[in-house]
């Protein structure tokens, strides 16, 4: 199989993320000021198969995202000799940590309205369910915000760094195809209806493997693909 071929595993798997991140995140959480919302938000009742199903979407992107990732490896290591590049370096720890990243990130949000469900189902009460789901989040934040800065973050500022300086042949309007500058974006999409933003992150995540599937693997003189 060719590396553009390799590559495009990772493009299909956050297809799969993206789906998994919309079965999870729209409709979920509405902006209200109503009883039982807290800090402005407040949370629907979804079924629970939407975040079964996010969570094995998640599973099965990993697979694909990481067998794409290797071959990202090879080929700015043997084609582009990046390997002592300390952008490439924080570029490569930036997609190792996403492998387990984006595992944890469908698992442990996929779990927070699950809580609320079971709150819903207990008590009825919105107000006391939220309550439960912020608590149970309360566990999570640190793990979640430290994989956020070791993936995502990392990975932005590795992208850039290596588009800016031409380590790698794409086009300088590319830096934007990175997960946080895709996501940032995709807040506009909330102006249309709440939850359009959710795969926005995974979106990111698909433009740049896109861009290296494409931009990485075409052949140059005396190499082969």
């Amino acid at each position: 199989m060719k590396s553009k071929n390799r590559i495009m595993f990772g493009v299909y798997g956050m297809i799969l993320a993206m789906i998994g991140d919309y079965l999870m995140g729209y409709g979920t959480t509405v902006k209200s000021d109503g009883p039982g919302s807290i800090l402005g938000v407040a949370v629907n009742v979804i079924p629970d198969w939407r975040y079964a199903a996010s969570a094995v979407l998640g599973f099965i992107c990993v697979a694909m995202y990481a067998y794409a990732a290797v071959e990202v490896f090879r080929v700015m290591e043997d084609r582009y000799d990046l390997s002592g590049s300390k952008l490439y370096k924080l570029f490569k720890i930036g997609n190792w940590s996403g492998i387990l990243y984006f595992a944890f990130i469908h698992i442990a949000l996929c779990m927070l309205p699950v809580v609320y469900n079971a709150g819903m189902e207990a008590t009825g009460d919105p107000s006391s369910s939220l309550k439960m789901v912020m608590r149970v989040s309360e566990s999570i934040a640190v793990p979640l915000i430290i994989s956020y800065i070791t993936s995502d973050l990392f990975v932005t500022i590795a992208w850039i760094g290596m588009v800016v300086k031409g380590m790698i042949p794409v086009k300088k309007i590319l830096l934007i195809c990175n997960p946080i500058i895709i996501a940032v974006l995709g807040n506009v999409m909330n102006l249309i209806a709440e939850g359009l933003d959710s795969g926005f992150e995974s979106f990111g995540w698909l433009l740049m493997y896109l861009v290296c599937a494409i931009g990485l693997t075409k052949c140059e003189p005396g190499k082969k693909e």
